[in-house]
């Protein structure tokens, strides 16, 4: 088969499981009967699930013979419990975490408004007209005449 017959095949194994437990409305079910009796992939699909749900059914029941939802109630009433006084969390065991979080948001509100005030945010202006330079950056100057032009930029 082909992607675009595979792709437009019809039913997949959810819907013929849901055929085979009686979960299709009328009009599903009869799509997928129809369906079965011209396809033998999923004819035999179909009689491979009955196989697999006879076999479920025919499996013996298995029983404890006791509530253990009983034994586990009786278990965990039993078990100690820790006391109260530790369980109880003091008001200010959270307090360094509070102050962490309002320092790093005041800091980031003190940062964010001196880039927008103009204060900080000349110099990365200025740093940009650094291409007009004659001496590349980084490169040593041994006066200050070799390292600028004399009469600006031209």
């Amino acid at each position: 088969m082909n992607e675009q017959s595979t792709a437009m095949h019809a039913p997949d194994l959810p819907e013929l499981s849901a055929y085979l437990d009686g979960e299709l409305d009328a009009g599903e079910r009869g799509r997928v009967a129809i369906h079965l009796a011209a396809c033998p992939t999923c004819a035999a699909c179909l009689a491979d699930l009955q196989a697999l749900s006879a076999g479920f059914r025919a499996l013996p029941e298995e029983t404890l013979g006791f509530d253990l939802a009983g034994v586990i109630e009786g278990r965990l009433a039993a078990a100690p419990r820790p006391a109260s006084a530790r369980r109880r969390r003091d008001w200010w065991a959270g307090l360094p975490v509070a102050v962490g979080a309002a320092a790093s948001i005041a800091a980031g509100v003190f940062m964010g408004s001196a880039l927008v005030t103009g204060s900080v945010a000349t110099a990365p202006r200025m740093a940009a007209l650094h291409v007009f330079d004659t001496m590349p950056p980084g490169s040593l100057c041994i006066g200050l005449e070799s390292c600028y032009a004399k009469g600006g930029v031209k």
